[in-house]
């Protein structure tokens, strides 16, 4: 077995190692958290450089939402106006439209009218020919009675003036001539 003597030296070795290794440890760890602090401060310093990024872009981003909300808003009115407009138009257009529609059945009325005025004129021109054609030939119907009569009273005439020279013979005599008065056809 072991002395005392031993057993202390072998605590004291025991103790230097430990103590060795302690300090190596507490070095490794002290190393280690100065290490982590550098880190830690590099790793919050670019955090915070992010941030401050991140904040900028968010600013520069509600700026831009602000402009958009503006623009939108403007749109949104043009719109509502342009609709407003295209309401009016196609008011506009259905007015013009039944306008339209009644102009063209006022057309058509007219047409029909325009039609039977147009038959109305042509039975017309037709009955003024037929009697323009009646009238053509009761005039040269006239016209041949009144050159009969004509011939008629010169005939009667010649024929009177015979009578007389017959007269005049057989008698001898200037017996005194009666005569028809002539009359002019034109007057009859």
């Amino acid at each position: 077995m072991l002395t005392i003597q031993e057993i202390m030296l072998i605590f004291a070795a025991i103790g230097i190692l430990g103590g060795w290794a302690v300090g190596r440890l507490v070095a490794r760890l002290g190393s280690r958290s100065s290490t982590r602090a550098v880190e830690g401060d590099h790793r919050i310093r670019a955090l915070e450089a992010d941030l401050r990024i991140a904040q900028r872009k968010a600013e520069e981003a509600e700026l831009a939402l602000e402009l958009h909300r503006e623009e939108f808003e403007a749109l949104k009115r043009e719109v509502e106006t342009r609709a407003a407009d295209l309401a009016g138009r196609e008011q506009e257009i259905q007015r013009l439209q039944k306008s339209l529609s009644d102009e063209c059945a006022k057309t058509q009325s007219l047409r029909g009218e325009l039609v039977h005025r147009a038959e109305e004129t042509v039975r017309a021109g037709v009955r003024a020919k037929d009697a323009e054609t009646e009238l053509s030939v009761a005039r040269a119907g006239s016209e041949a009675v009144l050159d009969q009569v004509q011939r008629l009273a010169a005939e009667r005439e010649e024929l009177t003036g015979r009578l007389h020279l017959l007269e005049m013979e057989l008698t001898g005599r200037n017996p005194k001539v009666t005569r028809l008065p002539s009359r002019d056809p034109k007057n009859r």
